[in-house]
């Protein structure tokens, strides 16, 4: 008999998630965010779900060890969200200074021309927040 296991509450998943909102191709939404917070996102293999569903994924990772992750919310099959059809990027944050940060960080990425909204997302109830899990880099 096949076991199924369900994942009932989240305490602390240890990241934190902004979504995005720009009309910009990935690549140049990247070159605009690496320019205005002095980043390096490149362009990683992509996050997969299921077997059809993939997604872009930028990654970038600083000298105080911390991570961030650009990810593409559509696909050709769907939505890495799809609570949220009308966001086109997510922004996963893994930096232990966030909750200092995360207010002139969030109004910096306002002021970027490319971006139109940017608002947090809760990880601890969203159903979907394995699918900001990623592989390595």
């Amino acid at each position: 008999m096949k076991k199924t296991h369900t994942l009932e509450s989240i305490e602390d998943v240890g990241f934190s998630v902004l979504g995005i909102n720009s009309h910009a191709k990935p690549y140049t939404f990247c070159w605009n965010v690496n320019k205005q917070f002095n980043l390096s996102f490149e362009k990683v293999s992509d996050q997969t779900v299921g077997k059809n569903l993939f997604f872009s994924r930028y990654f970038c990772s600083t000298t105080k060890g911390d991570e961030y992750n650009i990810v593409t919310n559509l696909s050709k099959e769907g939505y890495l969200i799809p609570d949220h059809k009308n966001t086109n990027y997510f922004l996963v944050i893994n930096n232990k200074n966030w909750k200092a940060e995360k207010k002139d960080f969030i109004k910096k990425l306002r002021k970027n021309k490319e971006v139109l909204l940017v608002f947090e997302v809760d990880v601890k109830t969203n159903k979907y927040t394995d699918r900001f899990i990623f592989k390595h880099a």
